[in-house]
């Protein structure tokens, strides 16, 4: 049944060409708008979420390993895991769980094991994997229960996966350009926004504010936005954008108090 903002899309004059991943592509970053209001008159296919995604986990995996290979940068990311690992462990001593002795002699154990090269890329490889799969799965549920049950959209979970795949070549692009900055300045950037720049902690409220100032994170739940709209046949596109990014914003407070409990574990991804 049709509602007030949902549209019905009608098959056009003319034959819509079906479009190549390459053109899928080139209009998720150039014309979203355009690109979804064409996908919706075909059927979904596995590859336009599977293919960004594990472009995603590839390009995850290889700045880690571009990152390890930099000894300056290197040494920075195992200062960071050690400032986690500490706060949580200090957390675990104050509510009785171990005694300092234990907390400190795990903390050197665990420092030894990432000192090594090999182990720590593994770790790192491991986890890039299975956080980009979580990550995917959790927010394309999440969206596709709010566009079709909240906002009374008309569209499925593969259309749903669809919308949240295609965008994720924004992320793939800020993935080259932040592992080429880092580089260049000689440190690991979470971000294009004033506290990675500037270098703030973002586990502190004001760098975790600011951080959500983020040009590449904006542009990305923008598009997922108009991408939903358009595969949810809709023609409010602006009540879907502004969803997207309420989502993306509580979605990141939660970690971010997440991040304060257990910090060893939450801590990296706020970001």
């Amino acid at each position: 049944m049709e509602t007030e903002d949902t549209l019905q899309p009608q098959e056009p004059k003319q034959e819509i060409q079906d479009l190549s991943h390459t053109d899928k592509i080139v209009g998720v970053i150039s014309e979203p708008q355009n690109l979804f209001s064409k996908l919706v008159f075909f059927p979904t296919k596995a590859t336009d979420w599977i293919l960004p995604l594990l472009a995603l986990i590839i390009v995850g995996i290889v700045s880690t390993f571009i990152y390890m290979s930099n000894p300056e940068i290197k040494y920075e990311m195992q200062q960071q895991q050690k400032k986690a690992m500490q706060e949580q462990f200090d957390k675990m001593v104050e509510s009785g769980q171990m005694t300092r002795e234990q907390a400190d002699e795990q903390l050197d154990k665990t420092m030894a094991m990432f000192s090594n090269n090999t182990m720590m890329q593994l770790f790192s490889a491991i986890g890039i994997l299975i956080m980009m799969l979580l990550w995917f799965f959790v927010i394309t549920t999440i969206a596709f229960l709010t566009a079709r049950f909240v906002l009374k959209g008309d569209g499925n979970y593969a259309q749903a996966m669809t919308a949240m795949g295609l965008p994720i070549y924004i992320s793939v692009l800020q993935g080259i350009i932040l592992v080429i900055a880092g580089l260049l300045m000689g440190k690991v950037l979470t971000g294009i926004n004033p506290a990675s720049l500037t270098d703030m902690d973002l586990k502190t409220l004001p760098g975790f504010l600011l951080s959500r100032l983020d040009v590449f994170s904006i542009w990305f739940y923008v598009v997922v936005g108009i991408a939903f709209a358009k595969m949810f046949k809709s023609n409010d596109t602006k009540k879907y954008v502004i969803t997207s990014l309420v989502i993306w914003l509580v979605f990141m407070f939660i970690i971010f108090g997440l991040g304060k409990i257990a910090p060893a574990i939450f801590g990296n991804m706020i970001r």
